[in-house]
């Protein structure tokens, strides 16, 4: 069986291009779970109060969580995957759905054999809780996302992913988050907590992934410190989005334009070349709105930015061996396969600086292809499948 993560393309485009491989090959390397089901079985709005603290303690082990994410359209994928890391003896998952209807749906078909949370985040706030701290910043955030045409798009539910993977950071819960499309064959914990364990945040390569060329459909934080660079990249991806959402929209909010400013792995790269070029960059976007400033400096250092920017270039490379027990098809996937990381030792620069604390580095892991496999990661492109 392979190890880690498998993704195979089928022709059904997503926001990562890649769908998840089901059918024989899945039920030849594992047992699925007759019943799937999750730790604990929470349900809510992880935005009441208390919530997410609750979801913790009924949830996670040992301070770890298992995070998964999508709308109904995905619930049986989701299922199939909960169930895939139930076979290898994993429950503490948390389903993070779109909607309530949804994790309502799943509490009556499955009997509360799987827990669902949901975010009301960027939704305009209930009567009751109009009353919280910072109800009127989040009422107005919510009207402007609304204006934008966000309140029933896949970016407003990113970025509710995204905000409560930063506020499990900071509650110090190690975050195993995957895409619905992807197919798990053995844990990969032995390895995230072995040979990866100094890395503060693992990640994928995609040479599709724009700017820093990372994809975040599979990542994994390992104690990175609340206040550190790791945890001020996503502080920075929030307060770009706030600062989007305060700009006027036009009349008619052209697609285009949401993806550049609101989709979660485009936020993340920005982002994370900003801390990179320890410059506040303000990169192009399809809306051709600059609201971060910094847009001669990008353009007046558009070389270096490439430079950072080119995995095989500017990051440091490692070799992991395959695991025992794991196939491998030289020259596409060697017995020993190639990382990359960079250490970052600056907090992402347009986050806030009281919130910085001083750590040495935290370190970013591009995966290896055994561990994270898919067409546009390392390895030889539309081969990926081939570990196994």
């Amino acid at each position: 069986p392979a190890v880690g993560y498998l993704r195979r393309r089928r022709g059904v485009s997503t926001r990562s291009g890649l769908t998840s491989l089901a059918g024989s090959m899945l039920t030849r390397a594992m047992a699925l779970s007759a019943t799937p089901r999750t730790r604990g079985a929470f349900y809510g709005d992880l935005e009441a109060p208390g919530a997410l603290e609750r979801m913790v303690r009924t949830t996670s082990l040992r301070g770890e969580l298992v995070l998964l994410h999508g709308n109904s359209k995905r619930r049986r994928l989701l299922l199939n995957l909960i169930a895939q890391l139930n076979g290898l003896d994993i429950d503490h998952i948390l389903l993070l759905a779109f909607t309530p209807d949804m994790c309502e749906r799943l509490r009556r078909n499955r009997n509360g054999a799987v827990g669902c949370a949901h975010s009301s985040h960027l939704l305009p706030p209930s009567p009751l809780a109009a009353t919280r701290p910072n109800a009127t910043k989040s009422a107005a955030m919510a009207a402007a996302a609304a204006a934008w045409g966000m309140a029933d798009s896949n970016y407003r539910h990113w970025l509710a992913k995204w905000r409560t993977m930063r506020r499990l950071l900071e509650a110090r819960v190690n975050v195993l988050a995957l895409d619905s499309d992807v197919a798990v064959f053995s844990s990969p914990y032995p390895h995230l907590h072995g040979a990866f364990r100094r890395f503060a945040l693992v990640a994928a390569f995609d040479t599709k992934g724009g700017f820093a060329n990372v994809n975040v459909g599979i990542v994994y934080f390992n104690n990175a410190t609340a206040g550190g660079p790791v945890h001020s990249i996503m502080l920075e991806m929030e307060r770009r989005v706030e600062a989007a959402l305060a700009m006027p929209p036009p009349q008619k909010v052209p697609y285009g334009s949401l993806p550049g400013l609101f989709w979660d792995q485009n936020l993340f790269n920005k982002a994370l070349l900003s801390a990179m070029a320890n410059h506040a960059l303000s990169l192009p976007d399809p809306a051709g709105r600059s609201f971060l400033g910094g847009g001669e400096w990008s353009r007046t250092h558009a070389a270096e930015l490439r430079r950072l920017g080119d995995v095989l270039k500017t990051w440091r490379r490692g070799e992991a061996a395959a695991p025992p027990g794991l196939s491998v098809r030289p020259p596409w996937f060697p017995h020993r396969a190639e990382y990359r990381y960079w250490s970052l030792r600056r907090a992402a620069v347009g986050a806030d600086a009281s919130l910085w604390r001083p750590v040495p580095e935290e370190r970013i892991l591009l995966a290896p292809p055994w561990l994270v496999s898919a067409d546009n990661a390392f390895g030889h492109r539309y081969k990926h499948w081939l570990y196994g």
